[in-house]
């Protein structure tokens, strides 16, 4: 779950930031999903620090909120 939340953050911002990485994770897993079921993970960019950026991020399964909490990423430029 927390592999897609940092991959919806990376596609949230890819027309604005070229790379970034993670550096923290806030989590709460709430509720189960089955391997194998389809889960739905959106990630909403609510700060910028600086090259800082803090999401929002929640994996659903159907109407069942399965994950929620906070990511944040650094930009880089290469």
């Amino acid at each position: 779950m927390i592999m897609e939340m940092e991959i919806a953050c990376v596609e949230a911002v890819r027309d604005h930031v070229q790379t970034s990485v993670g550096f923290h994770v806030d989590v709460k897993h709430i509720a189960p999903a089955s391997a194998g079921e389809t889960v739905e993970t959106t990630a909403t960019l609510i700060d910028i620090d600086g090259k800082k950026l803090k999401f929002k991020v929640e994996t659903r399964f159907g109407d069942i909120l399965v994950g929620t909490g906070t990511h944040r990423r650094a930009m880089l430029q290469l």
